[in-house]
């Protein structure tokens, strides 16, 4: 592996940890979509209350949790000021999960109801995973559970911490043009959202990894590798995908679909692809036994995870009842919670939300450049892209279910859960800059990395104004600045010096990777080089 990633992808990694693991201090805990949930799961899988898996309806959230976390963990009314807080215990001094009543009670709500925790309607394998990590830590439940909490964080960064590896090495495969490969490899700094998830506990980051060694293996199949061996890994991937969440409901026809175009592309093959794909669907049978359990067990594939019976969704409202305020509504936030996060959910035209749509315009314009142009197959493209659509259509179709029944225009509309298509969204749109001349797609990873640089100063601008500046300052006042990196430090379960060795590492990797990039921007032309798939 060492010698197949040329050392600026190592830098791209190492930039791609360090700041998610950055964004674990700059986000309070409980402050990522349901982290509450997904870390109170994960520790009723530590205590043996949730294996064997709960059945619907009957999970709810535990005392202990309270412990982990001091700010709202739902949305946000504005500013938080969390600089001029000064309630929170020293680190090392605050609440352990037993002494917070660890998984005694439920967490009630203020009309008396308990709260329950709708994540087990999930497979269980992510928090299998957490609950083993968690035991492997002597005395856990007796320890500061914000240090747990914050223990989760970092083996979830860690956990994604391979995809520009991964990415690297689809482009490579796919034959793109020197330095495309490596253009890929950085396409998750444009993204602050992608490594805010990445710095959180979330059952997202096992299935966004899964995806992306998937999508590997189908670049793979796609050019030529119709090896048994290819089959069974792409197969025992799709196993692990389809026991960490529902989305992976759609890798079976995603695999069928890269054989079927594989098997076309080479006709006299058809038998090797044939072998291949009854060699992935065998090794997939471990994970999709977990939803034919749902179905004989519970009556439905995805049971409900806050009712004991699957709800009666029967359509109440028709499309003149607000169809056309659900739509738009869902277009934007598949958009805008994609690139990056609306913090306080008020849905404002800031910063972060129009630099989000310049990076959107950017990702179409390199796919749509790569379609037109074929700089991949277009049936290669289309496969790789599969995912995006897919995912998209589940989801709108989940939501617009909840809208039909219920009225609601906003449900499940996170644009989030495209995630596990990431890495051949941004092949395929990287493959657009085969089309500049070599002079200028040397140019391509600088603008890359400017482009991030420009979105992550709008996305930290915005979620540091919301959470951590005085109210008396804004963020032009070195004062006000200054003190809210203090807070940030001290609200920080793990010690200051370990901040500080992440920071110091992201630094030292940011400015090697852009000298890298500019120079060899600036290098002599040379003769073109396209790297041809290995069969």
């Amino acid at each position: 592996m060492r010698r197949a990633v040329p050392t600026v992808v190592w830098l791209i990694a190492v930039v791609h940890l360090v700041v998610a693991l950055a964004q674990t201090a700059v986000f309070p805990n409980a402050r990522s979509p349901d982290e509450r949930q997904q870390v109170d799961l994960v520790l009723q899988v530590a205590e043996g209350d949730a294996w064997p898996w709960p059945d619907p309806g009957t999970a709810f959230l535990t005392e202990g949790i309270e412990a982990g976390y001091f700010i709202a963990a739902d949305s946000l009314s504005g500013p938080q000021h969390l600089a001029d807080r000064d309630d929170l215990p020293p680190r090392g001094q605050r609440l352990s999960y037993d002494e917070a009543g660890g998984d005694s009670a439920p967490v009630i709500t203020s009309a008396g109801e308990p709260v329950h925790n709708q994540l087990i309607q999930h497979p269980p394998l992510y928090y299998l995973l957490g609950g083993a990590v968690v035991a492997a830590v002597p005395g856990w439940a007796d320890q500061p559970l914000d240090a747990v909490w914050m223990l989760l964080r970092w083996g979830n960064a860690l956990l994604v911490a391979a995809l520009p590896l991964l990415l690297f090495l689809t482009a490579r495969r796919l034959g793109l043009a020197d330095p495309l490969p490596v253009v890929a490899a950085a396409t998750p700094l444009l993204v602050p959202e992608l490594t805010h998830i990445e710095s959180s506990v979330n059952n997202d980051t096992l299935l966004i990894v899964l995806f992306a060694a998937a999508t590997y293996l189908v670049a793979r199949v796609l050019t030529g590798d119709l090896r048994w061996t290819t089959g069974a890994a792409l197969g025992a991937v799709t196993s692990l995908a389809l026991l960490t969440k529902g989305f992976a409901l759609l890798m079976p026809a995603w695999i069928l679909l890269a054989y079927v175009v594989a098997a076309a592309r080479e006709r006299q093959r058809t038998p090797d692809a044939a072998r291949g794909l009854l060699v992935a669907a065998a090794a997939s049978v471990p994970g999709a036994l977990w939803w034919l359990r749902n179905k004989l067990e519970y009556g439905t594939i995805q049971p409900h995870g806050t009712q004991t019976e699957p709800p009666d969704l029967t359509a109440v409202y028709g499309w003149s009842d607000g169809g056309w305020d659900w739509l738009s509504r869902f277009a934007e936030r598949m958009v805008t919670l994609f690139f990056v996060n609306d913090h306080d959910a008020d849905r404002a035209m800031d910063a972060s939300w129009w630099m989000a749509r310049v990076a959107l315009v950017a990702v179409v314009a390199g796919i749509g450049v790569t379609l037109a142009r074929r700089s991949l197959p277009r049936t290669v493209a289309l496969v790789l892209l599969f995912p995006i659509p897919a995912l998209a259509a589940i989801v709108a179709r989940g939501s617009y279910e909840q809208f039909a029944a219920f009225g609601d225009v906003a449900a499940a509309q996170q644009g989030r859960y495209l995630f596990p298509g990431i890495v051949g969204l941004m092949v395929v749109a990287v493959a657009g800059a085969a089309a500049l001349a070599p002079a200028h797609r040397r140019w391509v990873l600088p603008g890359l990395l400017a482009l991030a640089v420009a979105i992550h100063a709008a996305f930290w601008h915005d979620v540091w104004t919301l959470y951590w500046l005085p109210a008396d300052t804004g963020v032009g006042n070195l004062g006000g600045v200054t003190r809210a990196a203090r807070a940030m430090v001290e609200w920080y379960p793990f010690p200051p010096a370990v901040l500080g060795v992440v920071l110091l590492a992201g630094s030292a990797a940011a400015v090697l990777l852009a000298r890298h990039a500019v120079v060899a921007a600036t290098e002599p032309v040379e003769p073109v080089r396209t790297r041809e798939p290995v069969a």
